[in-house]
């Protein structure tokens, strides 16, 4: 027995394109609710700012032409708020930097006890405050590593500063968020550098 290969005829593909056309219509007519509608224009607005941090924050060949020389292998150079910043590699970190825990007993000689992952680090993120679409409530660096006044969130410089201890494998106490606290801002006060251009 011979089976008929079916094939469509115009009217049906004629058809089904109208479906998918009256279909996609009334996707795009239909109103979203008032929360959607300001959801999507926050979430537009947070893309954009994103963008706008990440374009404002490149770091350019005529900007590196401009810049001094300075030893790359000691040195990395990141841009944050139009400002050019030198971190030492030993702390190395994506979009910021890295505080082991070693650092923290090197730099403020606080040795921590108990069960403490030593390989461990802490990430210190800094952005552009365009990054994010507030403005206010952001302590300055001088109040927010205080006991009463501890946020993981500040200033530095005109750059936001984020701590996040919660890529830690090991729960940690206040006193010990306080200690990243005061290790990530030895490290910004004392050991980043800004460099300006020469020309």
């Amino acid at each position: 027995m011979k089976i008929k290969n079916y094939t469509p005829t115009k009217g049906f593909i004629w058809t089904l394109l109208l479906l998918v056309f009256i279909a996609w219509l009334v996707y795009k007519c239909v109103p979203l609710t008032k929360e959607e509608q300001e959801g999507e224009i926050r979430r537009l607005m947070e893309a954009q700012n994103r963008r706008l941090a990440r374009e404002f924050d490149a770091i350019t060949d005529a900007d590196r032409a401009r810049l001094p020389k300075y030893d790359s292998r000691k040195y990395f150079l990141i841009k944050r708020n139009g400002r050019f910043w030198l971190i030492p590699r030993e702390y190395y970190g994506a979009n910021g930097f890295t505080i082991r825990v070693i650092d923290i007993d090197k730099l403020i000689g606080k040795k921590w006890e108990g069960d403490i992952v030593v390989e461990g680090g802490f990430r210190v993120f800094m952005y552009s405050p365009q990054y994010y679409n507030r403005k206010a409530d952001f302590l300055s660096s001088d109040v927010a590593c205080k006991s009463n006044t501890f946020r993981k969130l500040f200033t530095w410089n005109g750059v936001i500063i984020n701590i996040d201890a919660n890529t830690y494998p090991k729960k940690i106490t206040d006193n010990q968020y306080l200690d990243i606290c005061l290790t990530a801002l030895k490290i910004l006060n004392e050991e980043v550098k800004e460099i300006h251009f020469v020309n």
